[in-house]
């Protein structure tokens, strides 16, 4: 009788032991080489979402890890197909979203020597991985091994800062056998000590809280993933008495906590030159970066004014302007700032709420009087949303930003913001909407679409509830508000910028599977998003480039009119 092969066997062990640990999700695109970890993962109770396309895969996994609150895992199989994780990879870095790389080999043997679909995978990613890790070919005795190596994978992906590594499997012939149904295995894993979250000393909270007392305190909070921050930091906020700007990947727009901190209107202030008229003398961070250009613009520009950054990760200051760098998890060190923080000046929030509220009636009935247009999606979608969002980077994210409300439902926006690009979004949300097992909503542009086409033949075959909201505008509308818009003569500008393309995303969703139709109208539109989604929608809102630009204009002139 034929044996298991070393390779089933090695797998096996490795995929319970992974199991056991905590992995519940695995992305697996289709080959040969990587046989034997397809099969184990098959034969285990880990989900498997299958994927034909492992650029989308990649980001389809950054949405499932991103919604699970741990790590998920990507397989494929040896030569070029490796190659297309790399977008999601350098993402998963810079948004410290933990991914085990699982990558198919042809052995030693075989590598350099013009074997077909062979590459040189060692190190492929470079430095966008945390760890790399060539496996060795698996034989009888290897399968002790795995159990370990799994409790590497796991542990250095979950360190902070959490985020990908990469393991590669050489595989030799024979992959599979008539024995393999045969291999049960049951991995035994030494004991783990969970990472302990980073807690910064008593003494340097003290000395934190001393430098703010008495201090106009201005709370900013960039994107982050923990359901534990938004009561610890909105708790902060009501005992300083001090605004927060809340980005919108930051949690803190929506939901049952309290919100009465929250500045929804802080972007269009920063825009408007509120921050000079106002002036904080002290400015707190969590989180990333804000997508909130004018806001971070000013803090660059302003450091004079004390500025302190919390981050468990290395320095998150790239426009080097924090006076102080305070090492530890954001919701234990705003938890026990809390305890030790004193009032801000007398009036100061106060001052913020009464301005927030008038810009926000503003933004009423301004946008009221323009028919449909890209801020008013924006705006009535944060309204309507419910469960998993996700935002394109571009104008989405910044009209989410400028031009989006407060509620009190349960929503997670997410978005790729580590490295700020375009690509993936559809695929990242339909991972963050599986994950939820609810329906949810992605605003994208056109341009973020084309990157993402094969997002909705996914979406059809899992039958995934995302209802996308597609800004077609024919090209790229951010370039209009930067300067090369002036500075370049109007025919260069279109073809090299603007990119128009005419694409009929009606016939290509409902080619591949996806209900899609236009809507014109704010009726329509509202009406839309109050249907329930049984399965994947596409929904199609055209507008115009140049109009929206001076929609933008016009709505910010209103803004710093009311200032004065």
């Amino acid at each position: 009788m034929t044996d298991p092969t070393p390779a089933r066997v090695f797998t096996a062990t490795l995929v319970d032991a992974l199991y056991r640990l905590g992995l519940r999700h695995v992305c697996i695109s289709p080959g040969l080489r990587n046989a034997p970890l397809v099969l184990a993962f098959a034969k285990s109770e880990i989900a498997t979402w299958i994927h034909h396309d492992e650029r989308s895969a990649g980001f389809f996994a950054i949405g499932l890890a991103r919604r699970s609150g741990a790590p998920t895992a990507v397989v494929c199989t040896s030569g070029s197909a490796a190659t297309h994780y790399y977008p999601a990879i350098v993402e998963a870095k810079a948004s410290q979203v933990p991914l085990l790389v699982l990558t198919a080999d042809r052995p030693p043997e075989l590598r350099g020597i013009g074997a077909p679909q062979t590459i040189d995978q060692i190190q492929l990613y470079g430095t966008a991985t945390k760890w790399f890790h060539d496996a060795e070919v698996p034989n009888a005795a290897s399968v002790t091994t795995a159990p370990n190596l799994a409790v590497r994978m796991w542990t250095i992906a979950n360190e902070v800062p959490a985020g990908p590594i990469h393991v590669n499997f050489p595989f030799r012939e024979p992959l599979t056998s008539t024995a393999d149904s045969e291999v049960r295995a049951t991995a035994t894993i030494p004991p783990q000590t969970p990472c302990a979250p980073i807690e910064p000393p008593e003494s340097t909270l003290n000395k934190l809280s001393a430098e703010l007392e008495g201090k106009r305190l201005l709370i900013v909070s960039g994107a982050l993933n923990d359901p534990r921050f938004l009561p610890a930091v909105t708790n902060l906020a009501r005992l300083a008495e001090a605004p927060i700007h809340a980005d919108p990947l930051s949690g803190l727009r929506h939901g049952g906590h309290d919100k009465s901190c929250i500045i929804v209107s802080s972007d269009l202030l920063s825009g408007a030159g509120w921050l000079d008229s106002v002036r904080p003398n002290a400015v707190l961070r969590f989180g990333a970066l804000p997508t909130s250009k004018p806001l971070w613009q000013w803090l660059e520009k302003n450091r004079d004014i004390y500025q302190v950054i919390v981050s468990p990760a290395e320095q998150q200051d790239p426009i080097s302007a924090a006076n102080t760098i305070v090492r530890g998890d954001p919701s234990i060190t705003a938890q026990n700032l809390a305890r030790l923080i004193a009032p801000t000046a007398a009036g100061w929030l106060e001052r913020w709420q009464q301005v927030d509220v008038e810009i926000q009636e503003l933004l009423d009935q301004q946008l009221g009087s323009h028919g449909l247009s890209e801020p008013l999606v924006a705006r009535v979608l944060t309204k309507a949303a419910r469960g998993v969002v996700g935002i394109a980077s571009s104008m989405p994210i910044r009209d989410i930003d400028a031009f989006g409300t407060l509620s009190d439902q349960p929503v997670q926006y997410v978005g790729n913001r580590g490295t700020n690009g375009i690509d993936g979004l559809l695929s990242m949300t339909l991972g963050a909407v599986a994950a939820s097992g609810q329906p949810g909503h992605a605003l994208i542009g056109d341009v973020a679409a084309l990157h993402d086409l094969t997002a909705l033949v996914t979406a059809s075959r899992l039958d995934i509830p995302l209802t996308s909201i597609l800004i077609h505008n024919d090209g790229g509308g951010i370039f209009h508000f930067l300067p090369l818009a002036t500075n370049t003569d109007p025919d260069d500008f279109e073809h090299l910028f603007g990119t128009p393309h005419g694409t009929d995303f009606i016939r290509i969703a409902e080619a591949m599977g996806v209900t899609a139709r236009q809507v014109d109208d704010m009726t329509s539109l509202t009406r839309a998003l109050d249907e329930e989604s049984q399965g994947p929608r596409l929904i199609v809102i055209h507008t115009d480039r140049l109009k929206n630009f001076a929609l933008h204009k016009e709505l910010t002139a209103a803004v710093e009119t009311s200032l004065r």
